[in-house]
């Protein structure tokens, strides 16, 4: 059965957010019920009562049952509160991690050393390693650790400098030929008393949420404060008080970089999944979905469908952005 038509059955209905990729067994009361659904997810259930008809999800799809989770808001985390001072703290050699992250932004997590055709680098997230992630480069070049929310200054903290991203489709664009015919569009309806106006998006699909960066400091290949750690299955990079997502190791692989020194490992419902970040430290927790299609707020209308995620319950906190997941870790 393609899913993909009964998500585009609800795809723009209010509060929905996503679905999984596979028909999943119901929920009820937390308790597993032995029948086949279409699992879809919101930011926030709304009683029956205080919706329209338009505003309401059907029972059934073309045939199918929908089962309807609550997963929150899912956005990029905003920095809150002091994390532990360990993991902001000046870290030479460089570990995955710690506090780290563009000039241009306040700070994220150090995810873990990747390698391609013979050029080994750091990866994290792009809206951490980049100036803006929906660009496809980055104007500010410097990485520094800590990031600069936590003090981060250069030179003196320069430790990386900013070499690709994996730019991410759907948010508003800034190509200046675009924006040039865009706006001799709108003039013209401004000038005919007409109220539509063109808003440009880009388009593309986005699995994952990553860059890389070329080290000019020694790297070592470990995970601060853990004692052993192996299963690489991905970065974290948004997430709600209630769940987290991770893009997949195997997608991050694709574009050619490759993690150096540990293996990859496929994850599953039900799996605990491990991480250490920057402002939570270590936190380990459940796979809800092991194929989300979900969509991420990165700030404004910036809405990011992506494909083919991890699910989790609540992980990440700001900060923590571009921590790796481990399948197996002891600290």
């Amino acid at each position: 059965m393609n899913l993909v038509n009964l998500w585009n059955n609800v795809r723009g209905i209010q509060n929905v957010s996503g679905y999984s990729k596979k028909l999943r067994p119901r929920k009820r009361d937390g308790k597993t019920v032995d029948e086949e659904t279409f699992r879809i997810y919101v930011s926030r259930k709304v009683p029956l009562n205080q919706l329209n008809l338009s505003q309401m999800i059907p029972e059934y799809i073309h045939g199918v049952p929908t089962d309807i989770w609550d997963i929150g808001s899912m956005v990029i985390p905003p920095l809150m509160g002091l994390p532990p001072l360990e993991y902001t703290e000046r870290t030479r050699p460089l570990q995955a991690g710690i506090s780290i992250g563009n000039l241009s932004i306040t700070a994220g997590t150090l995810g873990w050393i990747f390698k391609k055709n013979g050029d080994t680098t750091i990866g994290s997230n792009a809206h951490v390693f980049s100036e803006n992630p929906l660009e496809s480069g980055s104007q500010e070049k410097n990485i520094v650790q800590p990031g600069p929310y936590d003090g981060g200054k250069t030179p003196e903290d320069i430790v990386a400098t900013y070499r690709w991203h994996q730019q991410l489709y759907g948010g508003t664009s800034t190509c200046p030929a675009a924006k040039l015919f865009a706006g001799i569009g709108n003039a013209a309806s401004r000038l005919t008393a007409r109220r539509t106006r063109l808003k440009l998006y880009t388009e593309g699909e986005n699995k994952i949420d990553f860059a890389v960066a070329d080290p000019t400091v020694a790297v070592e290949p470990t995970v601060h404060g853990v004692k052993t750690f192996s299963g690489f299955a991905g970065l974290g990079f948004a997430g709600s008080n209630q769940a987290s997502f991770f893009c997949k190791a195997r997608n991050i692989e694709a574009t050619g970089w490759k993690p150096v020194d540990v293996d990859t490992h496929p994850v599953y419902v039900g799996d605990t999944l491990f991480k250490v970040g920057r402002t939570t430290e270590y936190t380990c927790g459940t796979i809800l979905d092991d194929c989300a299609h979900g969509t991420v707020n990165y700030g404004g209308f910036n809405n990011i469908e992506f494909d083919d995620l991890i699910l989790t319950e609540a992980m990440l906190d700001g900060g923590d952005s571009g921590s790796s997941a481990w399948a197996r870790m002891l600290i």
